[in-house]
């Protein structure tokens, strides 16, 4: 499986308030993670790809909807990068979400960087 945050640099927050708060508590450091990088598909590629509109409803979520037609919940990411929607919270009822497939092709494109 492909880890969403492969592509993410990772840094640790030396700001004073935050050695305070972490010695506080017994931590040593935690690691806060980049903007998630993604690559970009052209529109020749977007003809390649078989795109599904499915209704948002009151019971969707992106996890849901990957596990219904990706049959994997970690792949919520994709749904919601493809939608340029990476959260639950910005869809509304009725809303059209796009499920691109095959899903093996959105990775490749999604994962590769773009210059």
């Amino acid at each position: 499986m492909v880890d969403r945050n492969q592509n993410r640099d990772i840094f640790i927050n030396e700001n004073k308030l935050y050695k305070t708060f972490l010695k506080e508590r017994g931590i040593k450091s935690f690691r806060h993670l980049s903007k998630m990088k993604f690559g970009k598909i052209t529109s020749s590629e977007m003809k390649d790809l078989d795109i599904i509109d499915h209704i948002f409803t009151v019971s969707d979520s992106l996890s849901k909807l990957a596990h219904e037609y990706y049959g994997d919940t970690s792949y919520w990411w994709v749904i919601g990068w493809f939608n340029k929607k990476p959260i639950d919270n910005l869809y509304n009822i009725g809303d059209t979400v796009h499920i691109p497939l095959p899903l093996e092709e959105v990775l490749y494109y999604a994962e590769r960087e773009n210059g």
